[in-house]
């Protein structure tokens, strides 16, 4: 069958992929660069450069990837949104809409959070070496929560805050992060943040001593954090707990951010599960409450910097590509070595050429890159930097009075406008976990849906050691025999629904590693299985986009999904289907459904990032099934084997 991609062009051979192409970043065939949704080239026409565009949708799964990993934690945790990595108006209004909470730096900071409509509950606030200004302003807020950093602040505090219940910066004298530049909180060099060991006691001593109620303490050890910090992160939390041992009474505690996402290729993704895991080991078991106050991990892969090349040339036998932004703009490459990732809005044919990028301010150290490779550059060409949402307009200066930038949030889709999907999709997960806690009996049969054989040959192909396969939306286990013959070293099902998975059969159940979750923040590592199952599920989701991200992250580069997709000759299109949209209904007044026709079935997929392996309609009769349709029935759908680009030299 003739392949095109989202965008209606032609495929020219198998895709392969940059290390950090995901759903909402990528090329296309035809080697144009999109984001959220977008032509990087058609944003810098709109925006102009320099220009920074954050990706809301983004935003929203990184919040959602968390919460799902605090919610094994067993403990009630405050999600915070660390505000000094990225204030832009709209950002924290659509955080605010998902219910974060602020982590505030300055009072400026909190006058800002508040001009954005957060409540002053729940913002809180950290910082050191403040001035009288400073201590006045933030008694002026009596509701907001205040970590002290030091002896001093306590002092200030009892002075401007009589009475003030408060928490207490400490200092484990060991910190993590991306590399030394950014290694601050702690460690073999002294630090100017929180309270060592030393003198904690006298701390807590000081603040009793001054009417001051210490009931908190708060501990961010550094940034950048990924798998293979979890050891060293290990330390400082037995650090932290050697503090409240020392100092029972505290029912607050604040472990800071610092979780990282890959920056450069070969680095894997924070396994978020194992985080947590750590968390509860050393936390889960005290009578405490939890925040956990993010910036980075939230926004710093939902941003990207737009750019206009502005000179390629050879200079002392080495190419420096300029570009219409400096270390003003983003600071990060030259200040702390933290790299972005340099990604040309058109990809040019040609031999890669190795290149160092200069940024238009005039001053030596003004680089974003030296010698890497990038395919052709030419004046005028768009070039754009990726993670660049965290730690990047929110420390621009006016350096050389340079002072030109603009931010833009691009909005995330809502298909379904009159709605709020967030809400229908808590709506219609309760709804199909009723479905299935209403009857003993097996909603959808024992049978395995009847053209899964004509794709095991496929999905065997497909598996490598350590082999992992996963059914998304697994309900009562219909499909779980066709996993479990395929060869793989593990059979992974997940489902929103705990009666459902109560009901998949024990003789099943014995051999399949079962997860209630999420599918939009499933848990699982990144790259993890060789093949994803996702049948009779995808016309369930209000938020489908969001799913198939999840999904394309968890899957490995090369790995297959297969999934179905009802037409609107389905034989349950028409039936008691109230309309919400152009192609969305509530089945029953209940059940979300959404139906398609089978080119854009497939144009969804692509968008997503998917590559098509083969597309066909199928067609079968179904049982009845108990409790939700009486009679046999016919189905229709258009099935896609589907895979994730390999990446390159992978």
């Amino acid at each position: 069958m003739g392949k095109a991609d989202a965008h209606g062009h032609a495929r020219r051979g198998a895709i392969v992929a940059e290390w950090w192409e995901r759903t909402d970043r990528h090329y296309d065939a035809e080697g144009e660069l999109w984001f959220g949704g977008r032509r990087v080239s058609e944003l810098a026409r709109e925006f102009g450069t320099p220009a920074y565009a954050y990706c809301a949708a983004r935003v929203s799964q990184n919040v959602a990837r968390m919460r799902s990993a605090l919610a094994e934690i067993g403990r009630p945790v405050r999600l915070l949104y660390a505000m000094k990595s990225n204030r832009h108006a709209p950002l924290l209004a659509h955080l605010r809409e998902l219910g974060l909470g602020i982590d505030a730096a300055s009072p400026g900071e909190v006058r800002h959070a508040l001009a954005c409509g957060f409540e002053e509950a729940h913002i809180s606030f950290t910082a050191g070496c403040l001035s009288r200004a400073d201590h006045a302003a933030l008694a002026g807020w009596p509701q907001l929560w205040i970590n002290a950093d030091s002896l001093s602040a306590l002092r200030r505090f009892a002075a401007a805050s009589p009475g003030r219940r408060l928490g207490l910066r400490i200092n484990p004298a060991s910190a993590v992060g991306y590399n030394d530049h950014v290694r601050y909180a702690g460690g073999s060099r002294p630090s100017k943040f929180g309270i060592y060991r030393d003198r904690y006691l006298e701390a807590h001593a000081l603040a009793a001593d001054l009417g001051l109620e210490l009931a908190g303490l708060h501990c961010h050890a550094g940034c950048g954090l990924l798998d293979r910090h979890l050891p060293a992160l290990e330390r400082v939390y037995e650090r932290i707990g050697e503090f409240l041992d020392m100092a029972p009474g505290i029912t607050e505690l604040n472990l800071g951010g610092g979780l990282g996402i890959p920056l450069v290729a070969g680095e894997t993704e924070l396994d978020l599960s194992a985080w947590a895991a750590l968390v509860r080991k050393h936390f889960g078991a005290r009578e405490l409450t939890l925040s956990i106050e993010p910036g980075d991990y939230l926004v710093k892969d939902a941003g990207v910097l737009l750019t206009e090349v502005t000179q390629v040339e050879s200079k002392g036998g080495r190419i420096f590509v300029g570009v219409d932004a400096g270390f003003n703009v983003h600071p990060e490459p030259a200040f702390y070595q933290l790299p972005l990732v340099p990604a040309p809005a058109r990809r040019r044919p040609g031999a890669a050429q190795t290149v160092s990028i200069a940024g238009n301010l005039n001053e030596a150290l003004d680089l974003f890159a030296e010698d890497i490779g990038l395919p052709p550059l030419v004046e005028g060409d768009v070039l754009c930097f990726l993670n660049a949402g965290g730690y990047g307009a929110s420390m621009a200066s006016a350096h050389c009075l340079r002072t030109e930038l603009s931010e833009h949030l691009l909005a995330q889709s809502m298909r379904i406008a009159e709605h709020d999907v967030a809400q229908l999709a808590d709506a219609n997960k309760l709804a199909w976990d009723r479905l299935y806690a209403a009857t003993g009996e097996l909603v959808w049969g024992e049978d395995p849906l009847p053209f899964l054989g004509d794709f095991g040959a496929a999905l065997r192909t497909a598996l490598r050691a350590p082999a992992r396969v996963l059914d998304a939306g697994v309900g009562e286990g219909r499909n779980l025999p066709f996993l479990l013959d395929c060869g793989a070293d593990e059979v992974h099902a997940i489902d929103a629904s705990r009666h459902a998975l109560d009901k998949i059969p024990q003789a099943l159940r014995g051999r399949t590693l079962l997860r209630q979750g999420d599918l939009s923040a499933s848990g699982y590592p990144a790259a993890h299985f060789d093949a994803i199952l996702l049948l009779d599920v995808y016309e369930t989701l209000p938020n489908a986009e969001s799913v198939l991200a999840e999904l394309y992250r968890v899957l490995k580069p090369g790995g297959l999904l297969l999934c179905n997709i009802p037409g609107l000759d389905d034989g349950v299109a028409g039936l008691d289907m109230r309309k919400l949209s152009e192609d969305s209904f509530l089945y029953q007044s209940a059940y979300f459904y959404r139906f398609v026709a089978p080119a854009k079935a497939e144009q969804q997929l692509v968008v997503a990032g998917f590559e098509p392996i083969e597309s066909a309609r199928r067609e079968w009769v179904e049982s009845a099934h108990p409790g939700y349709r009486a009679g046999a029935h016919r189905h229709v759908s258009h099935v896609l084997l589907m895979r994730r680009p390999p990446t390159r030299g992978g």
